[in-house]
Order: structure tokens, then sequence, then C-alpha cells
């Protein structure tokens, strides 16, 4: 009798695999999503105006003519005022106009304001450059560096020095 029910667990077993092995094999009905309606979309309207581009079609450029006075190396007394003054030749297609600058930009400011007005000059005619500076009270060489700006702000040309000796 141990043997009989052995070999009914036995059947019993494989008869629960196989039930087993048939449900997992059956599959589950899949979910359809059902269609969204959709709206068509706005039509974009073309632009009919031309982009306007607020670009300047000129170039700033100049070159220098002469160091008027002050060379570089020039002695200078302790707390002295000077004018230092570049002669320049407007050498590009914009003239210059009210707003053009010189800007401090490096070394040893002297005194000076850190911007200074240049004068209205014609394209193809010549100009300066004029900077007030005051000597330093120390002795020692001082150089000082100044680029030109356009009316909007654009720097343009060589950069300008001035150097000193105060003894």
């Amino acid at each position: 009798m141990g043997m009989e029910k052995a070999v009914n667990l036995k059947r019993l077993l494989i008869l629960l695999g196989m039930c087993l092995f048939a449900i997992s094999c059956t599959q589950e009905p899949t979910a359809v999503p059902s269609p969204v309606p959709t709206a068509p979309l706005p039509t974009r309207i073309v632009a009919t105006r031309p982009v306007e581009q607020n670009v300047s079609q000129c170039v700033n450029s100049f070159i220098v003519l002469d160091t008027v006075n002050y060379s570089d190396g020039t002695i200078v007394q302790a707390g002295e005022k000077f004018l230092k003054e570049w002669e320049v030749m407007n050498y590009g297609t914009c003239d210059w106009v009210m707003g053009y600058k010189l800007r401090f930009v490096s070394g040893d400011q002297l005194g000076a304001p850190s911007v200074v007005p240049i004068a209205e000059v014609a394209v193809g005619k010549k100009g300066k450059f004029v900077v007030e500076f005051t000597a330093p009270t120390e002795p020692g060489t001082y150089q000082s560096l100044w680029k030109a700006f356009s009316d909007t702000n654009r720097s343009f040309g060589n950069t300008l020095s001035v150097e000193i000796t105060v003894q």
C-alpha cells in the first residue's frame, strides 16, 4: 500500500504540473487603445515684413602719424600735469562723430579720466587724440595704455601708450 500512495502522489504531482503549465500558456487579452480624436494644427502666418538689421557697414580704423609730444621714456617732474597728443588719420570708412572715445585699458592711469572724448574727424582726415595726465610723485617708469572706441562701444585700431620716467 505504501507503493500505491507513492504512485498516486507522483500522478498527482504530474497532473498538477500539467495544470500549471496550461494556465501559464494561456494569453491574457491585450488592451487596445481607443483612437484619440485630434484637431488640425493652427496654420502659422508667414512674416511679410523683412527683418531689419541695425548693423553698421562701415569700418573704424586709424593710423598714428606722429606722437606729437612725450615720446616713450620722456622724463617728467613728480606731480607735473602734461598733455599727451597722438596725431592720427581716420583710415576707416566711418566718420568719427560724437560718442567716439579713448578709454584707459591697462597700466598706470596717471591721474587721467578713464574715458576721454575723441574729436570728430571725417574719413581720410587728420585729427588728434589728446589725454591730460598727472605724473606720480614717486620716482619710477610708468606706462598707460589706451584704446579707441566707436559710438557703438566697439574698440578699434592699435593700443596707444604713453611711457614716462619720474625722477
